[in-house]
């Protein structure tokens, strides 16, 4: 059985890269112990297990034994890791479902042939019916028998038909309810559990397509203050920590009305549809208020890795001409309120005409 190491326990400040060195070093010998091939997808499997984040992975991984196949490791990355597995997965749905509709068409085919026997038998029994009266008594006998068998035979047949049938849907549709839960895996942040960038660009692509809509659709970017050197300070376990806390923050302000994803290493989108750009302020003031509120602080240690805030940028539908346009505006709201000394929403309407527009690369998932 293979055996996972327990989670290690990382000092922070200056040991922290180095503890994080070491754990790289364990998991590369680990793999190399146990023949598993180098790549990224196996790493990120043994990383999760070795520092303890997934315990049902951990649990999952060490169940294989010592002679683990790359099989064996690519299904427990389809189970954990669905969005690195996506198009493989939703291929394998696709086969499964062609194989249960050709089973069905398969049925269809046999009943139409168990028919058309039918209708041979009928024809037949027909002509003798019509021949000169011999023996009628038992010729009657004889029909009406070969009239009950044939009957019986094919509602049987039919009866089964009918069974497989409704079993085959029932297995098509929790395949289609597997195909959704995948498709839902491919569009979710696995840390945060928010929608990720490619459900972010598929969502704001298609806003201007409804002029109407479109005035009062607001866009709010939020990026954490300073991660990279909470990061390099803390160790990505605490730097995780703050993420998910903060995407929990942003799911409970916004209730079921708005659209949140991750979209970059800290940087978070709400799409607000039916609102206005004083209700876009009020949301992104809520949230940041309560990022700069909480104490996050070890209560084991007593280490504060504070203070953690949030920048903000806002632009609504109607200063943008398309999503390509609303994506530049809010970046440039969102850079500005980072210049203005961080830790406050900037709304697109109140920069200065001629100040320079910031911008990067957007829509990396665009339909096209």
């Amino acid at each position: 059985m293979l055996q996972v190491p327990s989670r290690p326990h990382l000092r922070v400040h200056s040991n922290s890269k180095r503890a994080m060195t070491d754990i790289a070093k364990r998991i590369v010998l680990m793999m190399s112990e146990y023949g598993i091939a180098g790549l990224p997808r196996n790493y990120e499997l043994f990383y999760e297990a070795v520092t303890g984040t997934n315990a049902e992975l951990t649990r999952e991984l060490s169940l294989l034994g010592k002679k683990i196949t790359q099989d064996e490791l690519d299904k427990l990355g389809r189970r954990f890791f669905a969005h690195h597995h996506g198009q493989g997965v939703v291929e394998d749905v696709q086969n499964r479902m062609t194989s249960q509709i050709q089973e069905i068409l398969s049925l269809l085919r046999d009943e139409q042939v168990s028919l058309t026997r039918y209708g041979k038998v009928l024809d037949r029994t027909s002509e003798q019916i019509s021949m000169p009266a011999v023996g009628e008594n038992q010729l009657l006998l004889k029909i009406v028998k070969l009239l009950s068998d044939a009957t019986n035979t094919t509602m049987d047949h039919g009866h089964k038909v009918v069974t497989s049938m409704h079993e085959k849907s029932a297995e098509i549709q929790e395949i289609n309810a597997e195909l959704k839960r995948y498709k839902e895996l491919a569009n979710t942040d696995p840390l945060t559990k928010l929608s990720n960038r490619r459900a972010f660009d598929s969502h704001i692509a298609e806003i201007h397509d409804d002029n109407k809509a479109a005035m009062y659709f607001a866009l709010i970017f939020a990026d954490i203050d300073h991660f990279k050197r909470v990061n390099d300070t803390y160790g990505h376990t605490v730097g995780d920590k703050i993420l998910s806390y903060v995407a929990t923050t942003m799911r409970s302000a916004v209730g079921t009305d708005a659209f949140v994803a991750r979209i970059g290493g800290e940087e978070f989108a709400i799409a607000q549809k039916e609102a206005t750009e004083e209700e876009a302020c009020e949301l992104a003031e809520r949230i940041r208020s309560a990022i700069e509120d909480k104490k996050f602080i070890n209560n084991k240690t007593g280490i504060d890795y504070g203070p953690i805030t949030l920048s903000l940028g806002i632009c609504m539908g109607s200063d943008a001409s398309n999503s390509a346009d609303l994506y530049r505006k809010v970046d440039q709201a969102l850079y500005a309120s980072k210049n203005s000394g961080r830790n406050r929403v900037t709304t697109y309407s109140e920069i200065p005409a001629g100040s320079g527009k910031a911008f990067k690369d957007w829509l990396l998932y665009r339909k096209q």
